[in-house]
C-alpha cells in the first residue's frame, strides 16, 4: 500500500487496513437484513397502490367497453360505446376543447414559469420590486393568521 507516503509504519497500515476490513464487514452485516426485509417493508405500500389505483384503473378500461347500468351485470360490447361517443358532435368538441387546453395551458405555464424563475435570478432594475411583488402574495396569509392569533 501507500501508506509509507503520508509517514505511516507496517504496524499502523496493519491496522488501518484490519479497521477497513472491520467496517466493510459490518456494512455487509447491515445490509444483509435491509436486503432480506426489503420486500416485507415494501409490500403493504404495493398492495395499497394495487387496491386503491391499478385495480379501479384495469376495472374503469374493462367496464368502458360494456354497456351496463346499476342494476344490470356489465356486458361486453366491444368499442360500441367509443364509436358513439365519437360520433356525437357535442363529445368531439369537448374532446378537442380539453386536449388543446391541456397541451396550450401546459406549455404556456412551463414558458412563463420558466421566464418568471429566469428573472428572479438576473440583477436587473426592478428586480427587486418584481421579487415582493411576486412573493407578497405568499406572505400576506402568515401576516393575517400572526394578526388573528395575537
Amino acid at each position: 500500500m501507500f501508506f509509507h507516503l503520508a509517514g505511516i509504519n507496517e504496524s499502523e497500515e496493519s491496522i488501518l487496513v484490519r479497521r477497513k476490513k472491520k467496517y466493510s464487514a459490518d456494512c455487509r452485516l447491515t445490509k444483509r437484513p435491509i436486503q432480506r426485509w426489503f420486500p416485507l417493508f415494501v409490500l403493504p405500500t404495493f398492495l395499497c397502490f394495487c387496491i386503491g389505483f391499478l385495480w379501479p384503473f384495469i376495472q374503469g378500461i374493462y367496464l368502458s367497453f360494456c354497456k351496463f347500468n346499476i342494476l344490470t351485470d356489465a356486458q361486453y360490447v366491444g368499442t360500441e360505446n367509443y364509436e358513439k361517443a365519437f360520433k356525437d358532435p357535442g363529445f368531439v368538441n369537448a374532446f378537442w376543447n380539453t386536449a388543446s387546453f391541456a397541451v396550450v395551458s401546459i406549455i404556456l405555464i412551463n414558458v412563463v414559469a420558466f421566464f418568471i424563475a429566469y428573472a428572479l435570478t438576473q440583477k436587473m432594475k426592478g428586480s427587486n420590486l418584481f421579487r415582493t411583488v411576486f412573493f407578497m402574495p405568499n406572505l400576506i396569509g402568515g401576516i393575517v393568521l400572526g394578526y388573528i392569533w395575537s
